[in-house]
């Protein structure tokens, strides 16, 4: 069932949208901002090394992974009365989390080769299936190509901080399809006071947009 990959991978579709300029503060201290610009550089470089000193990118898979399954699961009665001609709603809350707990290292295992595919600078492939991972790691440049963001507010409490990162699609089908979303990215500061990138902390009001746009893709692609 390829609607899964579908679901689980929108809500990631926050890395190539961190790779927009951001202003960062000034001074030696390091802040969530500037741990941002550093995802943004080395995702702009392809530099998986200095992604990986920011981020932990295959935790990131894992826990947006288990937490957009439970988000699915918590509204799944009305996403089966939205779309009952999906297959993918057409089962129960229940069926959805065993599903996934089933498939998940082969779902996780495609994040990890759509990463390896966009570090790599992979081609994009004639047809998506002649090159899934390639397909989508291509279709994130173009999507951050298509996307405005803006930092609107951070909030630090102790060794936790939240950036809440707006963002705009332009006029592309691709800017129309991304819209405007609201991200709030959690960080943590670790023991020599250096931030690093954990989670979307609003998926729970995220998924309902994110199940509709997932339904356009599946719905196009079918």
């Amino acid at each position: 069932m390829k609607k899964i990959l579908q679901l689980i991978i929108l809500p990631l579709i926050i890395l190539p949208l961190i790779i927009l300029p951001l202003i960062t503060g000034c001074g030696q201290e390091d802040t969530p901002e500037a741990a941002l610009n550093d995802i943004r550089l080395a995702l702009a470089e392809r530099d998986s090394v200095k992604l990986a000193a920011r981020a932990d990118l295959n935790a990131f898979f894992a826990e947006t992974y288990d937490a957009t399954t439970v988000e699915l699961a918590k509204r799944y009665d009305d996403y089966q009365a939205k779309y009952p001609d999906d297959p993918y709603f057409q089962h129960s809350a229940e069926f959805l989390t065993t599903y996934n707990a089933e498939y998940r290292e082969r779902h996780l295992n495609f994040l990890r080769g759509v990463s390896d595919s966009f570090f790599a600078k992979m081609p994009e492939p004639d047809m998506p299936e002649d090159n899934p991972t390639a397909y989508v790691a291509n279709e994130f440049e173009k999507i951050r190509a298509a996307t405005n963001a803006t930092v609107k507010e951070t909030r630090i409490a102790d060794d936790k901080a939240t950036v809440v990162l707006d963002v705009q699609g332009d006029n592309s089908l691709r800017g129309q399809f991304i819209g405007q979303l609201t991200f709030e990215l959690g960080f943590h500061r670790d023991a020599d006071n250096r931030w690093h990138f954990d989670a979307i902390e609003n998926l729970d009001a995220l998924t309902p947009t994110l199940v509709d746009k997932a339904e356009l893709v599946w719905i196009t692609f079918q």
